[in-house]
């Protein structure tokens, strides 16, 4: 069944190859940047928290954000340990930085649907605005080699469930 797996990541990965240009290039690594270290969605957390309504929103983020990377880089990826795509086709050339840890979940989306999730649900008119920033992060880590659709969809899930919980808690 891994195997079957992989054989798709793989593939889907071979097939958005086809797409990469120049200008694509500089563009997803533009977006890629946006949610290294969460930052576009820490922004919007802090600017929340300066908005004595909002207040709650931006903690809500917040623990999102720390429950998301601990819960995928503090506990599923060390107990993972997939490698990344990058990892077996070095003749690429990557235009990120290699990252250090493992692939799977993808931290970029996790933290990215987590926040995207909260975001969407207290302001409803904007959301697919929302998950359109966070599916385009989502998508710029396969784009730049980082990391397999499976990667990225298990990151989905966790982020929204990493959402749930804190909007259930909270």
């Amino acid at each position: 069944m891994l195997e079957k797996i992989q054989k798709l990541d793989n593939s889907a990965l071979a097939l958005i190859s086809h797409i990469h240009t120049a200008k694509m290039n500089r563009v997803m690594v533009i977006i890629t940047n946006l949610g290294t270290n969460s930052t576009i969605w820490a922004c919007f957390a802090l600017s929340f928290l300066f908005i004595k309504e909002k207040r709650i929103i931006g903690y809500k983020i917040a623990v999102a954000l720390i429950l998301a990377a601990f819960s995928g880089e503090g506990v599923i990826k060390p107990l993972v340990k997939r490698l990344r795509p990058c990892e077996f086709v070095p003749q690429v050339e990557l235009l990120v930085r290699k990252p250090s840890t493992y692939s799977f979940p993808s931290g970029h989306t996790t933290s990215s649907f987590s926040a995207a999730y909260i975001l969407a649900k207290n302001f409803p008119n904007i959301s697919i605005l929302i998950f359109l920033i966070a599916a385009l992060i989502a998508f710029s880590r396969l784009y730049l080699r980082v990391h397999y659709p499976t990667d990225v969809l298990a990151g989905m899930v966790l982020g929204i469930l990493c959402a749930l919980t804190v909007l259930h808690v909270l």
